[in-house]
C-alpha cells in the first residue's frame, strides 16, 4: 500500500477512534434524508444479493439488510467494521469484510451494487479501476447505485459531481436514474 494511502487509512481510523459516530449518521437529518432517498433508488422489489462499498458503522447497512436476502459490507477501516459489527450483532443476513476498494473487490454475483459517499475519497487511478470494475458489474447484471455529497471537502481528490459526471460519460448507457439533490446526487445505472 503506498503513503498516501496508509495516510488515508490513519485518518479514517484516527476518526472513528475519537468518535463511534464521526459524521452524525445516527442523529444527522441529512444522513436520514440520504438513506431514504438511496433506499427509494434501488431497484424495485426483493434484492438477493447486495454489495456496499464503504459501510462504515453500519447505520446505512443495517437498512439495506431489511430490504435484501444477503448483504456483504466493506470497509477499509478496521475501527469502522468494529463499530459495525456491534450495531448488527442480531441482523443474520449481513457479512462485514475489511476490504480496500478496488484493489480488494470482491468476487461474487450481486443484484445491487451500493457506493454511497466513498468514490469522491479515490485518486484518479483508483477510480478508473473502479469505474472499470463496476462496469463489469453492470455486464453481469447489478444494477449500480452510487451516492455522493455535492459540497466542497479539504482531503477527497474528488468531488462528488465530478465522479457522477465521470460515471455519466462512462456508463452511460446504463443510466437509469438521476436523483440530484441540494446536498448530495444519486445515480443507478442498471444492467441491460
Amino acid at each position: 500500500m503506498s503513503a498516501t494511502k496508509k495516510a488515508g487509512v490513519a485518518r479514517f481510523e484516527a476518526l472513528y477512534a475519537n468518535s463511534s459516530d464521526p459524521w452524525g449518521y445516527d442523529t444527522s437529518a441529512y444522513e436520514r434524508t440520504k438513506y431514504l432517498d438511496t433506499l427509494a433508488a434501488l431497484p424495485a422489489g426483493g434484492i438477493a444479493r447486495a454489495l456496499e462499498v464503504g459501510c462504515s458503522i453500519g447505520a446505512f447497512t443495517q437498512l439495506l439488510a431489511a430490504r435484501c436476502g444477503r448483504v456483504l459490507a466493506l470497509d477499509f477501516s478496521q475501527q469502522a467494521l468494529a463499530l459495525a459489527r456491534e450495531r448488527l450483532a442480531g441482523v443474520a443476513n449481513v457479512e462485514l469484510r475489511h476490504a480496500r476498494f478496488p484493489e480488494q473487490a470482491p468476487r461474487g454475483e450481486w443484484e445491487a451494487i451500493v457506493c454511497s459517499e466513498v468514490l469522491y475519497y479515490l485518486d484518479a487511478p483508483a477510480l478508473a479501476r473502479a469505474i472499470d470494475w463496476l462496469h463489469a458489474r453492470l455486464r453481469a447484471g447489478a444494477s449500480v447505485l452510487a451516492v455522493s455529497w455535492r459540497g466542497v471537502g479539504a482531503d477527497e481528490p474528488f468531488l462528488g459531481d465530478e465522479v457522477h459526471d465521470r460515471l455519466l460519460r462512462e456508463l452511460g448507457p446504463w443510466h437509469a436514474l438521476d436523483g440530484r439533490r441540494e446536498g448530495y446526487r444519486l445515480d443507478r445505472f442498471d444492467p441491460r
